[in-house]
């Protein structure tokens, strides 16, 4: 088995670091002092391809593999982990379920401003009563005549003041037990109201809000996957999520080895 890079992989990487290092790293300790989402940084990696690099390029993306898009998050991750987390939520769990999940004209409708950067996407599945178990979720999505009336709350949703497209999950058959009557949809910034910015320890250039869903109205055509198989997709695109966070961690032990080892050779004890 070949464990080594291609030269698109390690140009991939290369161009990332190179911007990490002069456009993230000088900035990232104000951004996360201050509590800063640095807006215009996302239409600077749009321009690169890195918004969407392992989106096919049909659909306004890079057209690279997943590995390049891991060692994306890594070099990200490692000048600023808010950073890394915005782009990972963005591409691993909202536009490559859409990819994955969708029919053409929705692969064709929502996929390519997302991989162009010129939305940013975000996640909404756990709710203030369903974390770890979210098959106990309580928003309710009510078929109507012309579509969906979608009411509810989530918590915890990274990228929500600034998401563009939200991949949602509601319960659809409130008489199915636990996970069996859930399904998945996309909305817009406009069928949510951020309620709640939270106050975290770190990665405070990412952002994490509470939202609500009132009432809002969609057409049949932002039901994704199949009725009732939303928890499906929920956990394969947490599976895939999992890859990208390991990266990230990644990033951020090389970040923290970095910083110990210029401070070991500067450190004096003992006279030395």
């Amino acid at each position: 088995m070949e464990f080594e890079l291609t030269p698109e992989q390690r140009e991939i990487r290369a161009l990332t670091r190179d911007f990490a290092q002069s456009e993230i790293e000088p900035n990232a300790a104000d951004w996360d002092r201050e509590h800063r989402f640095p807006k215009d940084l996302y239409a600077k990696l749009a321009e690169l391809g890195l918004m969407g690099v392992c989106v096919p390029e049909e659909y306004g993306g890079a057209g690279s593999d997943f590995l390049s898009y891991v060692l994306v998050l890594e070099e990200l991750s490692r000048a600023d982990a808010g950073v890394g987390v915005t782009v990972a939520v963005h591409t691993s769990a909202c536009t490559l379920p859409l990819l994955a999940f969708g029919t053409d004209e929705q692969r064709a409708r929502f996929v390519p401003p997302l991989a162009r950067g010129e939305g940013l996407g975000a996640f909404a599945l756990t709710e203030p009563e369903a974390g770890s178990d979210a098959g106990a979720l309580r928003t309710r999505a009510e078929a109507v005549d012309d579509g969906w009336r979608i009411t509810g709350a989530k918590q915890w949703i990274t990228n929500g003041a600034h998401a563009s497209t939200f991949l949602l999950f509601a319960r659809t058959d409130p008489d199915a037990p636990g996970a069996r009557g859930i399904s998945a949809f996309v909305l817009d910034a406009e069928h949510v109201r951020v309620t709640r910015d939270e106050e975290k320890l770190g990665l405070n250039s990412s952002v994490t809000n509470d939202i609500v869903i009132e009432g809002a109205a969609v057409g049949p055509d932002r039901l994704l996957h199949e009725e009732g198989r939303g928890f499906r997709v929920a956990m394969q695109t947490l599976d895939g999520g999992r890859i990208g966070i390991g990266a990230q961690a990644v990033g951020i032990a090389q970040a923290a080895y970095g910083v110990a080892r210029e401070y070991a050779k500067e450190r004096r004890t003992f006279g030395k």
